[in-house]
Parts: C-alpha cells; sequence; structure tokens
C-alpha cells in the first residue's frame, strides 16, 4: 500500500495520511492543531485535532495519523520514547482505530472499520480528527542545563492551504535557546504566557524543514532520572538496533561452535573402538569410508550380505559380485534365537532391507543371485543408512533452536520497521526460486500425483501457482516505498533471511560424534590391513570384522591375515557353515 504521505524531518514529525487511497482526490486538510504539555518529570501530554474536507462519497473511510518516538537531537543523539495511546476520535465520538509500527513511530488509523459486511466510507463535508497520547521523556542532560527538546510538527501536513498551529504548555524558567532564535523565519514562534509558546505554521511548500524547538533549564527543573530509569531509557534508544545485529551474532556463534571441532587438531587415534562397530551397521561403515560418495552403493550392499551369512541368517557361495545365497531364514525361524544365530532385530536396518531383496528374488533350486537384488534396494538403502547416520547425529535442538531464534528476531525487526509485508514479499519470492530451482534438481524429491484430479492441481500450481506468488511479490516490492530510515533495517532483515538459511546449512556439518566415527573407520582400516595393533585375531575376532573389510574393500588382506593366524596356531582347516561348499 503506497504511503501518501510522509515524515517531515529526520528526527520528529507528524504526518497524516492513507493508504491505499487517492488522498488529493478524497480528502483535504482545512486545519491542524495540536497541543504539547510538558510536565516536571519531562514527558509530554500531546492532544491533536484535525479539520479533514471529505470530498467523494467512496472513499478509504479513515485516515493514519503518524506518531514520532525517534528522536534527533541537535547533538545527532538518537532516542526512541515511549508512546501511549490515549483518545482516538472523529467528530467528538470515539472511533474504531488500529496501530501499526514503523522505523520513526507508529502509525494510529482512525476511521471507519473495514469488513466485509460494512461500508468503510466516511460521509462527505467536514469531519474532526482527534487524537491524543503521551509520550515518554524529552530531556536530555548536556553539561549543567536540562535541554527540553520537542519535534518540529506539521511541517508537511497533506494539504498545503492548511494552516497549522502548535501550543506548547513548559515548566517554568524555561529559556529559547538563541539557536532556534535565529531561524526563527521558518514558523511564526512567540509567547502567548509566561509559561507557553504558541508556533504557527503558514501554508507553504510540502518539502521544507523545520528546525526542533529546544528549550534551556536549569539543573534541577525536572524530576532526577534514576540509574534504573536511566538504563530503561538507554535500552528503548538502542532497541531496534540491538534487534537487528542479535540474529547475525546468533548466526556468529552457531558458526564458531560448528566450526570449533575442524579448528581444533584431534588427538590422532592408534587403537580400534571395538563398541564402535558394534554400534553401526557395515553398509554405513562403507558409505563413511567413501566419504559418501556413488561407489559406495555396491560396497554397502555387499557388505551387508556378509553381514547376513556372518550371522547365520543366509549362506553364501563367496564374497564375490557373483556370489549365490540359499538357506534363506523364513519368518517363523527369524523371531526364534538359535545357538550361533544373531536374533532378527538386533540385525541394523540396513541389513535387514538387503535380506528382504534377497529374499523376493526368483530361485534357482535353493539358491538366488546376489547381485539381482542390488538395483531394488539401492535407492531404499541409501535412504536408510542416511536415517541411521542421522540417528548417530540425535537432533540438533541448539541449531534448531538458534534458527528459530533468528527467525523470530527477523519478524520482530520487520514489524517494528513497518517492513513486515515487504519482508514477507521478499521471503515468498526467494521461496519461489527456491522450490523452482529444488524441482528442477531433485525431481525425485517431490511427489507426483497419480489420479487426473490429482495432477491438474499439481499442474495448475506450478503453471499457476508459482508464478502468481513470484508477480504479486514482485509488484508488492516494486510498488511499496522504503523510506531512507528503513533502509538499514531491511537490510538486518534480509540477513536474518540469510541467518536461517545459513544455520539450516550447516546443520549438515558433522557432529563430534560422526566424525569420531568416521575416524574409527579409518583406523580400522589400518588394523585390518595390519598396519596396526588391535583385538586379538579369533574366528570369533575374524568374522565380526569380516563384514567391515568387505566394506573398506580389503577383505583379501584381512583373510590373509587370519589365515596366517591360523598357520601359527596351527589350527584345523577354516570351514564357515555360513559359506556354501562346493
Amino acid at each position: 500500500m503506497p504511503r501518501l504521505l510522509s515524515w517531515l524531518t529526520p528526527c520528529a514529525v507528524l504526518v497524516l495520511l492513507t493508504s491505499c487511497s487517492d488522498f488529493d482526490n478524497e480528502f483535504a486538510v482545512q486545519s491542524a492543531n495540536t497541543t504539547i504539555e510538558v510536565s516536571t518529570d519531562g514527558t509530554a501530554f500531546v492532544s491533536e485535532s484535525f479539520d479533514i474536507l471529505v470530498k467523494r462519497a467512496a472513499n478509504y473511510g479513515g485516515v493514519y495519523v503518524d506518531i514520532p518516538q525517534r528522536f534527533t537531537d541537535a547533538s545527532g543523539g538518537t532516542h526512541w520514547r515511549d508512546f501511549k495511546l490515549a483518545a482516538a476520535r472523529r467528530d467528538g465520538e470515539d472511533e474504531y482505530y488500529s496501530r501499526e509500527h514503523n522505523v520513526p513511530g507508529r502509525s494510529i488509523y482512525i476511521g471507519a472499520e473495514h469488513c466485509k459486511s460494512c461500508s468503510a466510507d466516511l460521509p462527505t463535508g467536514l469531519t474532526k480528527i482527534q487524537i491524543a497520547y503521551w509520550l515518554g521523556r524529552l530531556v536530555r542532560q548536556e553539561g549543567d542545563h536540562e535541554i527540553l527538546f520537542l519535534p518540529a510538527y506539521m511541517g508537511r501536513v497533506h494539504g498545503q492551504a492548511a494552516k497549522k498551529t502548535l501550543t506548547l504548555k513548559l515548566p517554568p524558567g524555561g529559556t529559547l535557546r538563541p539557536a532556534q532564535q535565529n531561524r526563527a523565519a521558518a514558523y511564526d514562534l512567540r509567547r502567548s504566557a509566561p509559561n507557553e509558546i504558541l508556533v504557527s505554521i503558514p501554508a507553504g511548500k510540502g518539502d521544507r524543514v523545520l528546525p526542533d524547538i529546544e528549550i534551556e533549564y536549569p539543573a534541577g527543573t525536572f524530576v532526577t532520572v534514576t540509574s534504573g530509569k536511566r538504563v530503561q531509557l538507554w535500552l528503548s534508544d538502542h532497541f531496534l538496533p540491538f534487534l537487528s545485529i542479535l540474529g547475525p551474532l546468533i548466526v556468529g556463534l552457531v558458526a564458531i561452535l560448528k566450526f570449533r571441532q575442524s579448528w581444533l587438531v584431534p588427538a590422532p587415534l592408534i587403537t580400534v573402538d571395538a563398541k564402535v562397530t558394534e554400534s553401526i551397521s557395515p553398509a554405513l561403515a562403507a558409505y563413511l569410508f567413501r566419504d559418501w560418495k556413488a561407489d559406495a552403493a555396491k560396497a554397502a550392499f555387499m557388505a551387508s550380505v556378509c553381514h547376513l551369512a556372518v550371522k547365520r541368517t543366509l549362506r553364501i557361495s563367496s564374497l564375490g559380485e557373483d556370489a549365490e545365497a540359499s538357506d534363506l531364514l523364513a519368518k517363523q525361524d527369524r523371531r526364534k534365537s538359535k545357538a550361533g544365530r544373531a536374533k532378527w532385530y538386533d540385525l541394523p536396518a540396513a541389513t535387514r532391507l538387503v535380506f528382504g531383496g534377497i529374499a523376493k528374488e526368483p530361485s534357482v533350486g535353493d539358491r538366488r543371485r546376489v547381485k539381482n537384488a542390488r538395483p531394488d534396494v539401492r535407492d531404499e538403502l541409501h535412504r536408510t543408512i542416511t536415517e541411521e547416520y542421522q540417528k548417530i547425529r540425535g537432533i540438533d535442538r541448539w541449531s534448531l533452536a538458534a534458527a528459530a531464534s533468528i527467525l523470530v528476531l527477523g519478524i520482530a525487526v520487520a514489524s517494528f520497521s513497518g517492513l513486515f509485508l515487504f519482508s514477507a514479499a521478499i521471503s515468498g519470492l526467494l521461496l519461489t526460486v527456491f522450490l523452482v530451482v529444488a524441482m528442477f534438481r531433485h525431481p525425485e524429491r517431490f511427489p507426483v500425483a497419480t489420479g487426473t484430479f490429482e495432477q491438474f492441481k499439481q499442474a495448475m500450481s506450478l503453471i499457476v501457482g508459482l508464478p502468481m506468488m513470484a508477480i504479486v511479490a514482485l509488484v508488492y516490492i516494486g510498488t511499496t516505498e522504503v523510506i531512507s530510515e528503513q533502509w538499514p533495517y531491511l537490510m538486518a532483515i534480509l540477513l536474518h533471511i540469510v541467518g536461517v538459511i545459513a544455520v539450516l546449512a550447516m546443520l549438515r556439518i558433522p557432529t563430534a560424534k560422526q566424525r569420531q566415527i568416521r575416524n574409527n573407520m579409518l583406523v580400522l582400516n589400518r588394523y585390518l590391513r595390519g598396519e596396526i595393533d588391535g583385538p586379538a585375531m579369533s574366528v570369533e575376532c575374524y568374522e565380526h570384522y569380516l563384514p567391515f573389510a568387505v566394506a573398506l574393500d580389503i577383505e583379501h588382506r584381512w583373510t590373509e591375515r587370519f589365515n596366517l593366524w591360523q598357520e601359527g596356531q596351527k589350527m584345523d582347516a577354516y570351514a564357515p557353515d555360513w559359506l556354501i561348499t562346493p
């Protein structure tokens, strides 16, 4: 919605405006009057009255009054003061109103309520809009004096022929600063009473900038500000900038914590952690050792087949690609625990999945070709291994909480800066682009509609829905004015959006436990090759690590070591019952 009126000065101004309407053709400001009564505690009670001529029977139904809360004093300091609405009236009667945030302050809509079953039009003719509110402390300490600074109100009320007057009721003892007296030509300023100043603003150009009014008082005139109140005022002055930088600070903290492990040099591992091989599947070991490359799928599949064999769930003819499987356990047999056989549900999910794929293959006699099952289970095996890896990671609640916090902070900044809809349009545009890119890069992640009606809805969403969302967002962004004071906060909102994306992307970084497991696979590789010491060799040790040797593609070296150990122990020839003999 375009704003038809803007703020008067960068420090503090009042603007009467209307949104989504042609203000010039619908309304005209006849006069504007303000009374500002300053108390000895430095706060001010403001009452304002505007005579509005409604020129058209069909009109927006109300006007916006912008209340300044962000002031910049003569020394360049920026101050934010509290606002509390006391009354909103039209023609002396309480009127419907609503509030909106903006960087300089609040926008109060006064007029008829907009709804589907009611008319929002104001009756033609003259109507009086009135608003009353409190502003927080307008006093600053400057040396041994206290300075009361009052913003230049109504320098640019829409309707240049309107006469504007301000009545300032002040505590006694104040002296108008000379700098202000020298610039008295900007408006007529005179004392109408000992403690009252009347300011008259004649009709003029809308772009004129009026100076603020600063009145100097001796120390002790106003109530002394306590330390706690001083801290509260400082926090209110820096509240929105603090929110703006807090999100990027959280992103930086998350990044430091995430990458800290890679900065630290871990102690070299010299022994194999046997518990690691008991807690992960051989299929996952194959993927970890190969950094999740495509060639890990074949090794993961064969390692799972070997795992099924050494766990006495089936028998295989060899560990090669042309292996055949036989003596597969029936469903009723899997529930029974026999000596030398692992319980079915003690096996990893990836291993059980490979068994199911082999069991579905047609058999010749009692034998099934192992490699025929690999294409059928490849995608599901990869998903199962990924799930196993994510379970090791666990739910990263801290990162998710950080992403949620950054999102909430970004929404808060957008709301308080008056950029909520503008930010929503940017987010919608980015989301549309992301969906389109994701559909082209990973079409398998998006479900395919089966029914004719579902396919029609899906096609309409892609052909009409997404383009319309992008067009609406672009039109809103292109037609909405962002004032100069909002630009820093718009940049902060964009940083918050980038921060949420960055934190979610950092969820892919391995945790310390995941890094430890992968490092153990590297050490296990050295142990299986005989380069470092590890668990003492035995038949049980050989069979336990054989699936991992297949996963790491060094089963021949591991078998050679086992054969040498057999010869040294002068044992009988090894004839496992899980191997099909010719």
